[in-house]
């Protein structure tokens, strides 16, 4: 019977895996959605009734338990940096430095596309997959093997007995990423910068499920000791990895001449939105493996390896139009552009900042404008383009009525006279006004769920007519709204609840005090003991004895706190907030691990940085704007690769500053990350 069994879940489980194969390596599915789901819920009942014939690489195995910490793997491969180049020249130079050094031609080459991803390594032995890590330092790398094992494009099982490490680029395909960003945009969450930030961030998650959530793929691109396991070219080491069942990067080619490696970077430029993932660039490898170790590495980088850096894209339109949107403080200009092509989405809003660099820039109604995207994101207009001027454009001015209430426009300086010019409904029953100050309180008070969207469906219903009213809000009255669910609302209600026992420093920046934001709200909580009510009865002398407070910005607090128009806001938030208990405040003044220390901190985290400041802050240590000789650490965020360029990091690698990430303070302070992660 058993030896049935046996039998049975084999051949599901190769059903499984070639299916698994025909969809997410080759994209030519033979079967419905469904129908592979009815295959795998077989499988998963099969192996529940004998759970003893459940074997590691079966596809019911990908998403397994969470951990509460990476470990550090070493490489028994470094996978070492590449060095980059931007021109073609710069492609010739090292093509002639390779011919120098070996003493014959160097090609032919291999070409093949460079992912916008993060790197990995993927052990394989005996056919199984046995880890997966990221590439760390080059010399050793973090223990992924949960988190790769949930990329269904990831054999888990292969025919090869070899005993190898196979090199990859994880990434995010675009889709995905929209897909995401979308979501988190409708629930008022800040969206992923872009699909490499988005992976490097999944792929460190400590829960699995996580990674296994977010569609993560990967395309192989090589085998470590593939020399050493009797491969003779890079392109047979693709070809046989294609043959494993891995999905490798089918635009490759292999190029005899320096007009070749042109001829297909510009290919790849005019196609490179039709693929489904960002790329960056183009590699360049000497085919010829024993070529490849005769020219062997410099400290940093293989010789036998250049990287081709696309620039950043950009394209061409015209400025059809100015928008201006009504903020919490003020109305932001938003350009309205003739439909173009950018990025492998079609354009047709950007950012303009503010009036001042409108008019710096000279950009008028009509210009032709060079737009680009930052970040892979979020359009802007980098520039103008005069000499291509008729004569009809015209000059942006900001409304003289706002767009929401009609009452009169204020523009001049804003509260701190060396601000750029402000452009101002002065109205506090303006409906516009309302919604994004009670977006700043939400976002501040990191109340989650609750985005845009749901503030202007609560304003229409007239559920709520001014801040001050969705402290009210309970599950039945959001259930009321018009596509909210009853599980929706409970949430809902559930974060409002939770949100009464933040911290004060987190109230009072929610507040919307002009010049008062997070690193000001902390240092006035500190000063008053955490007290709302001492915060409320301060005048102008106490504040501006805060560290940091000049007498403009306490005027703004008395300002806030003297206008009888916020006085139901104030009295309301008295009445709700309790902040956190005898028990949270104690903890939150950790230790003295850090005592005396000064952080930098810079770069994206796995965590917000604000988490980050908070946790050095409350173990002792200072945080600075910017890094000085007496800076003790520089901290970047491990979501930012090894080339990673700031003025910041330049200053500390001059004066020898120690450089660390998130992962790194964590074992300073001698706390699992898991904790960090989870805390407030």
């Amino acid at each position: 019977m058993e030896n049935e069994v046996r039998k049975r879940l084999d051949n599901l489980r190769d059903l499984i895996r070639r299916h698994e194969q025909l969809y997410f390596v080759e994209a030519n599915p033979e079967i419905t959605d469904g129908e592979f789901d009815r295959l795998m819920q077989q499988l998963k009942d099969l192996e529940a009734a004998y759970p003893d014939l459940i074997t590691p690489d079966s596809p019911t195995q990908r998403v397994g338990e969470s951990v509460t910490s990476f470990n550090s793997v070493k490489h028994r491969v470094p996978m070492m940096s590449i060095e980059n180049s931007y021109s073609a020249g710069d492609i010739n130079d090292w093509l002639t430095r390779c011919e120098k050094l070996l003493g014959r031609s160097p090609f032919p080459v291999v070409a093949e596309l460079k992912i916008d991803g993060v790197s990995g390594t993927f052990h394989y032995r005996d056919g199984i997959l046995q880890s997966g890590a990221t590439r760390g330092n080059g010399i050793e790398g973090d223990l992924i093997t949960g988190n790769v094992k949930t990329i269904r494009s990831l054999p888990l099982k292969i025919d090869s007995a070899l005993d190898m490490d196979v090199r990859g680029e994880i990434y995010t395909p675009r889709q995905v990423l929209e897909k995401l960003n979308k979501a988190r945009i409708e629930n008022g969450e800040e969206p992923f910068k872009n699909c490499r930030n988005l992976t490097a961030g999944t792929i460190k998650s400590l829960d699995p499920s996580v990674a296994a959530g977010r569609g993560l793929q990967t395309m192989a691109y090589g085998i470590a000791q593939a020399f050493e396991l009797g491969f003779k070219s890079h392109s047979e080491v693709l070809t046989h990895l294609s043959r494993l069942g891995f999905k490798i990067n089918a635009a490759w080619r292999l190029c005899r001449s320096a007009e070749e490696i042109g001829e297909f970077i510009e290919d790849i430029a005019r196609r490179r939105n039709e693929f489904d993932f960002d790329i960056d660039g183009i590699v360049i490898k000497i085919d010829n493996l024993a070529w490849q170790l005769e020219l062997g590495s410099t400290a940093k980088a293989p010789r036998w390896v250049i990287a081709y850096k696309y620039p950043q894209e950009r394209a061409i339109s015209q400025l059809l139009n100015v928008e201006w949107q009504i903020g919490r403080s003020q109305l932001t200009p938003v350009a309205h552009l003739e439909p173009v092509e950018l990025g492998g989405t079609t354009v047709s809003r950007a950012s303009l900042h503010n009036l001042d660099q409108i008019r710096e820039k000279d950009i008028r109604i009509g210009d032709r404008v060079v737009v680009e995207k930052a970040g892979y994101i979020i359009p802007y207009i980098v520039e103008s383009l005069p000499e291509q001027r008729t004569g009809n454009e015209q000059t942006i001015n900001p409304p003289e009525h706002c767009p929401t209430c009609a009452e009169k426009i204020y523009v001049g300086r804003g509260d701190d006279d060396e601000t750029a010019t402000v452009v101002r409904c002065q109205n506090p029953a303006c409906r516009g006004v309302i919604a994004r100050r009670i977006i700043h309180f939400i976002t501040q008070m990191e109340i989650e769920n609750f985005g845009p969207q749901l503030v202007d469906r609560l304003l229409e219903a007239g559920v709520i007519t001014k801040v001050e009213d969705i402290l009210a809000l309970d599950t039945v009255t959001l259930a009321g709204i018009e596509r909210m669910g009853e599980k929706s609302a409970a949430k809902i209600a559930s974060n409002l609840a939770a949100a009464k026992a933040k911290p004060l420093f987190r109230l009072i920046s929610a507040l919307g005090i002009s010049n008062v934001g997070i690193v000001v709200s902390e240092k006035i909580a500190q000063r008053f003991n955490q007290s709302f009510a001492s915060f409320l009865a301060a005048d102008l002398q106490t504040l501006t004895e805060v560290e940091g407070i000049k007498e403009r910005v306490a005027r703004c607090v008395i300002d806030f706190v003297g206008d009888q128009l916020n006085h139901s806001f104030i009295e309301a938030l008295k009445n709700w907030w309790h902040g956190p208990s005898a028990e949270e405040l104690a903890s939150q003044k950790a230790g003295d691990q850090l005592n005396g220390k000064s952080f930098v901190v810079t770069g994206e985290a796995v965590i917000p940085r604000r988490k980050i400041e908070e946790l050095i802050k409350s173990h002792g240590g200072q945080t600075k704007s910017s890094v000085s000789p007496k800076t003790d650490y520089l901290l970047i965020g491990s979501l930012e690769g090894d080339d990673y360029v700031s003025t910041k990091k330049t200053k500390a690698l001059q004066h020898k500053i120690p450089i660390i990430n998130e992962f790194k303070l964590s074992e300073m302070l001698g706390i699992s990350f898991e904790t960090i992660k989870n805390q407030g």
